[in-house]
């Protein structure tokens, strides 16, 4: 080996790390082959520095670069990879600003694949070096659909097996004291006897990913999967892989929006990247028979509700044989919304714009449902006769009809209108006045000027466009042809109109003497279009401030526009005129615009934000976006924007149809009594916004269902069978999020939805309504659950819960009125005395999430 000539100057020496670090991948002619055919690293001094110098810097922290392991290697002119006899892999861990020095062989596995191109239609795929065989000879495993394994075995990719030698374990992960890791494969990869045939191609791009963990500074297990793709020169050792020579379709960040922390297999595969090594075609489930390639599963998983409203569930058996039913998985946005993950502009995902030009049977027969009585069978298979089933069309047959630029591409077939004309919409509300001031007597008035406009012209449209009925007239008296309606045309009869008609301006007041309400009671709505429109488009109207109402006002500008439908390819418009049904119109959402307002002063009054409306379209995509095909999303659309949906979902909006489905029971009407028998006397759901979200984002996790449309009392299962005997079980009208919904992120983790720690403190003064007695229209006299109770059990909704905030907590459960809670002095909700912020039973320690 060489020797180099370290010189003391500090100057001298960082000008050699600088050089060094310069050389790129593959390695130096001037640094000899070691005897083992390995590669040895540069002098120590410049090694140990370069990798000093990268672990100061945050960006190359392990836990948050996933390829700042081996690069940094590579750069000092240390080959992440090389490949004689055994094939060795050189990485460094980086943590808290230091280089980590205690993984042991225990603490990472090894998988390494390689990347062979496809021709003739078919995609690029990893395929991997090292395989293992599942068996559904015995035990737990002989199970699968029926309860029969479809195969007796199956080959699946799986990590380097660890030596169970002693001497051979130790050799096999070696710390190197410049601070680096080697590891050296048990697999030859160069011999097809030990990697169930597959040729080594040290031509073709290649990826090493480790499944790693280690401790942090503050003592916390991280799991990571490192990787690095790279190409081999003819000396045996990696050079790193340009972007195009990879395949990246996903970035972990993307699935991270809803998933928090992708963690599956026990926690320690965290990376799509990581992922794929393993489950790509080569890769069986024995006991389902079916394919395990990540496009095929991921897809199918997410279209699991989709599926199984189609006549398929899919279902799979993972590792022990366990079974995993994906039938009730339901993809909160639209599925056709391909760029949600798929992104060719994210620099992550150089490929991830493949879906558009290289189309699969692989990634589409998997939301497409190929069953001999689907409609996709009937097009392909019937009558075009491309193949004898949906799974013997080739790829090449694929790409002939969709590819990029032909007439059927990807990206025209699903093209979605909610989605893709939102952005020519803007509502805005221009400014308030206050012309006015109510007293406590006597009404008062806002005036509010707003528009909806096309934010890429700036123009306002037109909100009558189309009228078609008897006139009307504006606030100001001035006739208004043909508009006598709000502008409902999914009826029959209803106006031949492919634009507006569901704006509505609404205005929110706190209404009780004396209490500063974080929920809201007294409304007034305003038809948009009945509002004086000037010559530019812009709408005036007065909203009437009901008398008695004190300290803000919320003002909304809702709605969403009725477009005609148009055909995904031909952007024609199809469907009945005038419609009749609600798959002749898209309704496509126009974010709420919200503006809040002191009404005593007409000034601006910012309310105490909770949560935000961006991070429930981290996971939504767009609220009020249909999930499936020319289905219609809640509301039609309108209400999109979480800040508003308090107003309308406040703490008196029970619902009259929809009972608790644990049983409870509320006193009779006046006397304090419980009714025993008296159907009239159970507790309804609430659907203030705060109980009906958290029900249905923890409804999996919950002991009684959270529903809606549940007419029928009782106390049920999550399956929504009656937990007594021979009792009712829940009506097929009745919606079951907690049989239906299964939250994708960290249910700890409230800082997925809220801000600004809202959720640690529940600031709500009104009592959540669950009981509104015979002939009290008082609001005073509903029986409510007091307002931190109202929260805590929407999740915690088991009944010792109950027992706990009423006997402990101090709080209510439907056993008191509103004026028992507000003004009589009859509850004092004592939570925080335990469960305050920092206290050792603190909602922050309860919900730590990291």
């Amino acid at each position: 080996m060489k020797k180099f000539l370290v010189r003391s100057s500090a100057a001298a020496f960082a000008a050699l790390v600088l050089a060094l670090s310069g050389c790129g991948g593959g390695g130096g002619d001037d640094v000899a082959p070691s005897p083992d055919g390995g590669t040895p690293p540069p002098p120590a001094a410049s090694v140990a520095q370069a990798l000093a110098t990268a672990s100061a810097q945050a960006a190359n922290d392990t836990s948050v670069n996933p390829t700042a392991s081996f690069s940094v290697l590579q750069s000092a002119n240390v080959p992440a990879f090389t490949v004689s006899s055994p094939a060795k892999v050189n990485f460094a861990v980086f943590s808290d600003g230091k280089v980590v020095n205690s993984v042991k062989l225990a603490d990472a596995s090894f998988a390494l694949a390689k990347l062979a191109p496809g021709s003739n239609g078919e995609p690029d795929q990893w395929v991997s070096y090292v395989y293992r065989t599942e068996s559904t000879a015995s035990g737990a495993n002989k199970t699968g659909p029926g309860g029969v394994p479809v195969l007796a075995s199956a080959k699946q990719a799986t990590t380097d097996g660890k030596q169970t030698d002693a001497a051979l374990a130790a050799a096999q992960l070696v710390y190197n004291p410049d601070g680096y890791y080697t590891y050296t494969f048990k697999t030859d990869i160069k011999d097809p006897a030990q990697t169930a045939g597959v040729t080594f191609e040290p031509n073709r791009t290649h990826r090493v990913a480790i499944q790693l963990s280690y401790k942090n500074a503050a003592g916390e297990t991280i799991r990571v999967n490192p990787y690095f793709d790279f190409t081999i020169d003819a000396s045996g050792k990696s050079v790193v892989a340009t972007a195009s020579q990879s395949r990246k379709m996903v970035d972990i960040a993307t699935c991270n929006n809803c998933h928090n922390k992708l963690a599956l297999h026990g926690g320690g595969r965290v990376d799509t990247q990581y992922c794929v090594v393993c489950h790509n075609p080569s890769t069986v489930d024995a006991n389902s028979g079916l394919n395990l390639n990540l496009a095929t599963m991921v897809h199918k998983i997410h279209s699991g509700r989709a599926l199984h409203e189609k006549g398929e569930d899919y279902v799979i058996w993972g590792y022990q044989s366990r079974k995993h039913d994906y039938s009730e998985v339901a993809y909160p946005q639209p599925t056709r919304n391909c760029v949600s993950c798929h992104d060719g502009s994210n620099p992550q995902t150089p490929q991830g714009d493949n879906w558009k030009s290289k189309p699969t049977r692989e990634a589409c027969l998997t939301c497409h449902q190929t069953g001999t009585t689907s409609g996709f069978y009937a097009m392909h298979v019937t009558t075009l006769k491309l193949g004898a089933s949906a799974d013997a069309i080739s790829n090449s047959t694929c790409n002939s009809c969709h590819s990029a630029g032909s007439p059927l591409s990807a990206d025209k077939v699903h093209w979605m209108q909610e989605l893709h004309n939102a952005p020519n919409y803007e509502a805005k509300i221009q400014s308030l006045s206050l012309k006015k001031a109510a007293t406590a007597t006597a009404s008062g008035l806002l005036t509010v000027k707003y528009a909806v406009v096309n934010p890429k012209t700036g123009a306002a449209y037109d909100l009558r466009e189309g009228c078609s009925g008897a006139a009307t007239t504006d606030q100001a008296g001035a006739a208004i042809a043909g508009c006598n309606t709000n502008y409902r045309w999914d009826v029959t009869g209803g106006a031949p109109q492919d634009k507006f008609g569901t704006f509505t301006l609404y205005l929110a007041t706190e209404t009780l003497a004396g209490v500063t309400l974080d929920d809201n009671t007294n409304n007034t709505t305003w038809a948009a279009y009945r509002g004086v429109v000037d010559a530019s488009g812009n709408y005036t109207a007065d909203l009437t401030i009901p008398a008695g109402a004190k300290g803000n006002a919320r003002v909304v500008l809702l709605g969403s526009v009725a477009e005609r439908r148009l055909d995904p390819l031909t952007r024609n418009p199809i469907g009945a005129v005038p419609p009749t049904a609600n798959s002749d119109l898209a309704y496509v959402p126009v974010k709420n615009v919200i503006k809040d307002v002191n009404i005593a002063t007409g000034g601006a009054s910012a309310r105490r934000a909770i949560v935000s409306n961006d991070n429930c379209n981290s996971c939504h995509g767009t609220l009020g976006l249909p999930m499936g095909p020319q289905a219609v999303a809640f509301h039609k659309g309108v209400r999109n924007n979480a800040d508003g949906c308090a107003i309308c979902h406040n703490a008196n909006q029970a619902s009259s149809y929809t009972f608790m489905t644990d049983g409870s029971v509320g006193p009779v009407a006046g006397d304090g009594q419980l009714a025993a028998g008296n159907t009239s006397a159970f507790l309804h759901e609430s659907w203030q916004a705060k109980r009906f979200v958290h029900g249905i984002h923890y409804g999996a996790k919950r002991n009684y269902p959270f529903t809606h449309g549940m007419n029928v009392p009782g106390a049920y299962n999550k399956d929504g069978t009656n937990q007594v005997a021979g009792g009712p079980s829940m009506p097929e009208r009745a919606i079951n999020f907690t049989a239906e919904v299964a939250y994708p992120g960290a249910l700890k983790n409230c800082s997925n939805c809220h801000v600004n720690d809202s959720w640690k403190q529940d600031k709500s003064v009104l009592g959540t309504v669950v009981f509104k007695p015979t002939g009290k229209t008082n609001m005073l006299d509903w029986m409510v659950i007091s307002p931190k109770a109202a929260t805590c059990t929407t999740c915690h909704d088991a009944k010792s819960v109950q027992t706990h905030v009423m006997n402990i907590g101090g709080g209510a459960f439907g056993n008191v009125t509103q004026n028992d809670l507000l003004y009589a002095g009859r509850v004092f909700e004592a939570c925080e005395g335990c469960h305050a912020p920092g206290s050792a039973l603190g909602v922050d320690k309860a919900h730590a999430f990291k």
